[in-house]
This record gives C-alpha cells, structure tokens and sequence, in this order.
C-alpha cells in the first residue's frame, strides 16, 4: 500500500510540474506577442521579415523584389487599438510606402541610402505609435 502511495504522489507532482511548466510556456508567447493576432500586428511581422530579405539583396546589390502592394495594407489593416488609426498614422503610412516606392525604384548608387530612409521611417513611426520593435528595427540598419 505505501507504494501505491508513493506512485500516486509522485505522478500528482509530475501532473503539477507539468502544468505549471505549460503555462510559462504560455506566458512566454504572450509577451513574444503582446499585439496578439490583430491584422495590423502580423502585418507587421511580415513586413520585418521583408525588410530583412531587403537588407541581404541590398548588401548582395541583387535586384529587389517588390513589397509595395503587400505594405499597402498599412493604411487599411485593422489595428490592436482602433485609436493608433489618426491623420499622423496614415501620413506616416503613406511616407514609408513613398520611402519604399523610392527604394524599389533606386539605381544602384542609392540604393543603401533609400534602404537607410525606409527603416528610418519604421522607426519615425514606431517611436510615435509603439515603440516595442524598436530594438528589433534598429537591427535592420545597414552599417
């Protein structure tokens, strides 16, 4: 009986471990994530990672891929927080697709200052609307 004491208290503890290890799990993705699944948040995402791809063709002096009508949705993507959407977020919207178009556009020689000028206009924004991408942007700076 002492045994089957014992293999019911340690499984009660495994049970116990566990659950307390998926929660931290879960608590870890919500921090990773704090926007959740708005479409304005994963918008975004994608759009780092584009940059990223951007960043490797401008150091490799590759030809761009256009993002410009996928970047579009800036202006239209539902936010976390409908009051992020004023004048000054569709002004700074339309700048960084202008700073795009001027990128994508861009003969060789300028390419890495209008690469310089579209992250620059990231972090314009992000300092104004949300500023936790920031550190994350500042790795996307050509140096």
């Amino acid at each position: 009986m002492p045994r089957i004491s014992s293999l019911v208290l340690t499984l009660f503890l495994i049970c116990i471990f566990s659950c307390q290890k998926k929660e931290e799990t879960n608590a870890t993705k919500a921090v990773l994530y704090p926007n959740q699944d708005a479409p304005l948040a994963l918008l975004m995402r994608e759009m780092f990672l584009d940059m990223e791809e951007i960043k490797l063709s401008v150091e490799n002096k590759e030809a761009l891929k256009s993002y410009l009508e996928k970047h579009k949705d800036i202006l239209s993507a539902i936010p976390t927080n409908p009051k992020v959407k004023t004048e000054q977020f569709q002004l700074m919207g339309n700048a960084y697709l202008e700073s795009l178009t001027t990128l994508e556009n861009s003969s060789e020689d300028l390419l890495i200052d209008n690469y310089q000028a579209v992250v620059n206009t990231c972090l314009g924004c992000h300092q104004q609307y949300c500023p936790g991408p920031i550190q994350k942007i500042n790795k996307l700076i050509k140096e």
